[in-house]
């Protein structure tokens, strides 16, 4: 049976003025839908036909930081409003990237600078207008007095400035006109270690008001076929399927695809990918809205695309940013170079010479390619190549590493020598550059060249082909040598429902579909250049926006 064929069998799909549910078709393809838990929507045909089992004032879809934000903006400011908050997951703080990010936002006292730099990394990228980077700026202005009003102290966080090129692209325009804030993990308080537990620690405090469910995930959205606007959803509990009516309309703060291998390659081109944080993001609200009409953006945006290591037999993939690739060469299978493979982030100091087109470094996936920084097309299949001193001082970081960030890809201390990727089953090693690459099973002779044109390279400090700085170049010259492969890795994607700046998703010709809202990673407004930290405060500041816009609903 053709995919097409499962997809229709679970989609609920009436025309000529009946409902239209556009059901999810992930994992179960060929199988219907659960049944209803009231039976007598499972004969239904028209939207008259449908028994809500519940009713609320607003749906939330995601139980992430845009949720969270949305129901806390709900729940405060709402009086005597009603949220249903529904997660896929088990985790009542989410399944995706939020609850294992660093949880760090943006603030700042000046928005009208904040958004010229705004402007600045959507360069030539006009598809995102700017009232919605506009509005994502004055929101930045305002996380500091809603997270405060909300509880937060000052001594709950670290507060970083991004003047003196901190700042992602210090190279453009008002760079330092917001700083980054975070709650310190090592609070005593373990409801202000992270923003997720901040604010599912403050919903706890509104049990009446919203009412939180995990293990249930949404399958469908229920769309008036006349007006087009959303009335409620259908979510998956113990087996059955429930019917929530959404008096005033229904936010998806469902993430992005980066759990879904089909979406990669339909929209990333890339075979396989290993996702460093979420576990079921998997595009089920990219479906569920394409099935109502939502126009979609940014599909191709996303953070990552850096390597990873994998385990020789394919069933293991090492912690995120576990290898120190400044300690050697990545290859493709033709046994050759084939870009800039040191993968830190290097910010320099405010004012230093030189051009952004000259720079280098990985931003959120980002790299120099022709004077431009491009998500870069990586092979599905690399290798990690490296020698004795690479080992010694880290080139493999060990299987349990927890201490891996972007930062600490240029330290060169020692480790603790019993750390052994071969043992770990991650890596080739020989005595012999031959020996090994016989071992790779890639062209000898290829590889062979490769390491010792690095090896030049390395001695007069300069990398001609591919330009690493020459202070994150190592020799692999010294016994025995070893290889671990790689595949790419990403983070998120940035990508869904086109959004507007009232956080409405917008329909395939600009107009809103009623009812129906967006925050997040799912339609987020990033589509070229991504500065840290901003996934999450997009989180909240179209979660509050969404909130109010429904509040604000008769």
């Amino acid at each position: 049976m053709e995919q097409k064929d499962m997809v229709s069998r679970r989609n609920f799909i009436k025309t000529s003025g009946m409902a239209a549910l556009g059901a999810a078709a992930l994992g179960l393809a060929g199988c219907g839908p659960k049944p209803a838990q009231n039976a007598a929507n499972d004969a239904a045909t028209s939207v008259a036909d449908i028994s809500w089992d519940e009713e609320y004032d607003v749906v939330v879809v995601g139980a992430g930081a845009a949720g969270l934000a949305t129901a806390v903006a709900m729940a405060t400011e709402g009086g005597d409003n009603t949220t249903l908050l529904l997660e896929k997951g088990a985790t009542p703080i989410g399944s995706g990237n939020s609850p294992v990010c660093s949880g760090s936002f943006h603030i700042t006292e000046d928005p009208d600078a904040f958004a010229v730099y705004m402007k600045a990394m959507l360069g030539g990228m006009t598809a995102t207008p700017a009232s919605v980077y506009e509005t994502y700026a004055r929101g930045a202005a305002e996380n500091w007095d809603w997270l405060t009003g909300l509880g937060m102290t000052e001594d709950d966080v670290k507060i970083t400035p991004q003047g003196d090129g901190k700042a992602e692209w210090f190279e453009l325009e008002n760079s330092d006109s917001f700083s980054k804030c975070q709650f310190k993990s090592d609070n005593a308080d373990e409801n202000r270690q992270h923003i997720s537990k901040f604010l599912s620690a403050v919903l706890d405090e509104y049990p009446e008001q919203v009412t939180r469910k995990t293990n249930a995930p949404l399958t469908a959205l229920v769309q008036d076929p006349e007006t087009k606007a959303v009335l409620g959803g259908v979510y998956e509990d113990k087996g059955k399927s429930v019917y929530a009516r959404a008096r005033k309309g229904v936010v998806m703060t469902c993430g992005g695809f980066e759990n879904d291998p089909e979406m990669l390659q339909d929209y990333l081109s890339f075979e396989r990918m290993h996702a460093a944080g979420a576990s079921l993001n998997t595009g089920d609200g990219h479906r569920i809205c394409a099935k109502l009409g939502a126009g979609m953006w940014h599909m191709n945006s996303f953070a990552g695309a850096w390597s990873n290591g994998i385990s020789l037999d394919g069933e293991k993939t090492m912690p995120y940013r576990s290898l120190k690739k400044a300690l050697g060469i990545v290859v493709g299978v033709n046994g050759r170079r084939f870009y800039q493979e040191w993968e830190g982030t290097t910010m320099f100091t405010k004012g230093e010479e030189g051009p952004l087109s000259l720079h280098y470094g990985c931003r959120h996936g980002h790299q120099n390619f022709g004077g431009e920084w491009r998500m870069l097309p990586l092979p599905d299949k690399q290798w990690f190549v490296y020698d004795s001193e690479g080992k010694r001082f880290g080139a493999y970081m060990g299987k349990d590493v927890i201490n891996n960030t972007l930062q600490n890809q240029t330290e060169k201390t020692e480790i603790d020598p019993t750390i052994d990727a071969v043992a770990d089953g991650y890596a080739l090693t020989a005595d012999t550059i031959e020996e090994l690459a016989a071992l790779m099973e890639v062209p000898v002779d290829e590889l062979v060249n490769t390491v010792n044109v690095w090896n030049a390279s390395c001695e007069k400090g300069v990398d001609e082909q591919f330009h690493r700085p020459s202070d994150q170049m190592a020799p692999v010259s010294t016994p025995p040598f070893f290889a671990i492969p790689c595949i790419p890795e990403i983070l998120n994607t940035d990508d869904g429902p086109r959004r507007n700046e009232k956080a409405q998703i917008l329909d395939v010709d600009g107009e809103p579909i009623p009812n129906l809202y967006s925050s997040g990673e799912f339609g987020s407004i990033w589509a070229a250049k991504y500065q840290g930290s901003g996934n999450i405060t997009e989180c909240m500041v179209f979660g509050r926006i969404a909130a109010r816009e429904l509040i604000a609903k008769a």
